[in-house]
């Protein structure tokens, strides 16, 4: 197997890679795929713009691709996918390698996001030294929309609402965690309330009182 920077030659293999990613991704969504005319023009557009993507080719075959983009001066892992036959084979950390090997060149760090909801692809990441900071994504419906339904987390005591995903694999205390979470903040719960709680408990658990 090798890892090359994607080249005119190769495009059609990155396009067919690219909504392999998408139809696998929105199937665990539930959701439908878009028309894969779109995806092979969203392909294109992102070799013709330089970002840098490289394939894993073994005997003429593409298993997998990873993709980085540069924006406001910072460097994103925008995808990274290997066909499933294909994983547990090491093709996966060998693209994000050589993808670091690459952004090294011109900067000192490499972000990425992941989705609360893909268990495996934050167990990845962190076993590649990939950390958790920052991002919320919120949204406004302008129009009344009919989304999936969700489960509830929290940060710092505040509730935050995670899609509910085909295939989770969130364990039975996590699974009961967001139950009763839910269910605090839907019988008039507070963020101070909450704070309070898991601070009485976690100091009992500490000894300090």
């Amino acid at each position: 197997m090798e890892i090359i920077r994607l080249s005119g030659g190769h495009l059609p293999d990155f396009q067919e890679l690219y909504i392999e990613f998408f139809r696998e991704l929105r199937g665990k969504q539930g959701w439908n795929p878009h028309a894969e005319a779109e995806y092979r023009a969203e392909a294109t557009h992102y070799f013709k713009r330089g970002d840098m993507i490289f394939l894993a080719i073994e005997k003429e075959e593409a298993l997998g691709f990873i993709r980085v983009s540069s924006r406001e001066g910072s460097f994103w892992i925008e995808e990274l996918f290997v066909r499933p036959e294909f994983r547990g084979r090491g093709i996966g950390r060998a693209l994000v390698e050589r993808a670091e090997e690459e952004v090294r060149k011109h900067d000192d760090a490499l972000y990425l996001f992941v989705l609360p909801q893909d268990k495996d692809a934050i167990a990845f990441w962190k076993r590649l030294g990939y950390d958790v900071i920052n991002t919320i994504e919120l949204v406004k419906d302008l129009e009344h929309l009919e989304r999936l339904s969700f489960h509830t987390v929290e940060l710092l005591g505040e509730p935050f609402r995670i899609f509910r995903w085909r295939g989770e694999k969130f364990t039975e205390e996590e699974k009961r965690f967001m139950e009763l979470l839910e269910e605090f903040y839907r019988k008039g719960g507070t963020k101070e309330e909450f704070l309070r709680l898991v601070n009485q408990t976690l100091e009992k658990w500490l000894g300090k009182k």
